[in-house]
């Protein structure tokens, strides 16, 4: 899968990040940078990761899309930064395919070391980098909330893609990536901007409503991508050592037919099958009927050929 990238990377300066950094629609931020949200997560749901609940669970079609990633087209920005023999962390690591590039980037005197907070997805990234050859590279369960196997200053590069919008404080765990990280080296965040999700010929209205509103009701951050300049400036970064770039993910056959294909089909599983679904039903978001037209939405969009959908990721790299 290809990205396209629109980017404009820039050094903010103290006037911008001042004005992002204010309370949304009028409220004061609570702890994390972010408005309160409605209800608190159902203890049915709940991970490890501070008690938090990840929406999108890890049924076969979630980790599907996750296993597609790389390093090319989801770490592009941070890439030409990493040097050989550095030690990157790796928080969120998922199913370990963009991790085998991050350690590839480091070279054979580098070193990897991917973390998350699920036992079994864990080990699929180990195995995803045994497979790899990857033999700078080891994993371990741990929480972004608390990195306290690791002493301060213990890595030059900590990476997380698409992390920060399922936590409840994503500034506590940008000052604990932060805390890891030595002085000079770079946290390096993504994630993707729900809103900016649309498509042809069915714009995904309802799915992204729905999804949207099962998100929060995780006390989460669907459009965490505009907001990582606000949380990065919370966590303790200074505003002139953060840089901040946006890139456009694009679905399409002229993209990458198989990629177009397997993202509607695994969305149309997902909906009914995933821990999305289930969390929408339960919350009261979404009914069954409801749910199962949203997955036959993304059924028929995966078989239009001439169909695509895209968004935005914000992307941050801030220096220690």
């Amino acid at each position: 899968m290809s990205t396209l990238r629109r980017t404009v990377t820039r050094m903010l300066g103290a006037r911008v990040c001042s004005s992002l950094g204010g309370a949304r629609h009028g409220r004061p931020a609570p702890r994390g940078g972010r408005a309160s949200h409605r209800a608190p997560p159902s203890a049915a749901f709940a991970t490890k990761s501070g008690g938090d609940v990840y929406t999108h669970g890890h049924h076969s079609s979630v980790v599907s899309q996750h296993a597609a990633r790389t390093a090319e087209d989801s770490a592009a920005f941070l890439l030409d930064r990493l040097q050989p023999g550095q030690k990157i962390l790796d928080a969120g690591c998922g199913p370990g395919s963009i991790s085998v590039g991050l350690a590839k980037a480091v070279g054979p005197k580098g070193e990897l070391v991917a973390i998350d907070v699920d036992e079994g997805i864990v080990a699929r990234a180990a195995a995803t980098l045994a497979t790899s050859g990857a033999a700078n590279a080891s994993c371990a369960v741990a929480s972004l909330y608390d990195l306290s196997s690791f002493a301060d200053d213990s890595f030059d590069v900590a990476y997380a893609n698409q992390v920060l919008q399922h936590l409840s404080d994503p500034v506590a765990a940008l000052a604990e990536l932060r805390r890891v990280v030595r002085p000079g080296g770079l946290v390096a965040v993504r994630d993707a901007d729900y809103s900016s999700m649309t498509g042809w010929p069915n714009e995904m209205a309802e799915w992204r409503r729905i999804y949207r509103q099962t998100c929060r009701k995780n006390n989460a951050e669907p459009d965490a991508g505009r907001y990582l300049v606000q949380w990065a400036r919370a966590a303790g970064f200074a505003s002139d050592a953060i840089e901040f770039s946006a890139s456009l993910k694009v679905y399409s056959r002229a993209e990458d037919e198989q990629a177009r294909r397997r993202w509607g089909e695994d969305w149309a599983e997902r909906t009914l099958r995933s821990s999305f679904g289930k969390q929408a039903l339960q919350y009261g978001v979404a009914s069954a009927d409801e749910m199962q037209a949203v997955a036959e939405a993304w059924q028929d969009w995966a078989e239009t050929p001439e169909s695509f959908f895209h968004y935005v990721n914000g992307e941050v790299i801030a220096t220690v």
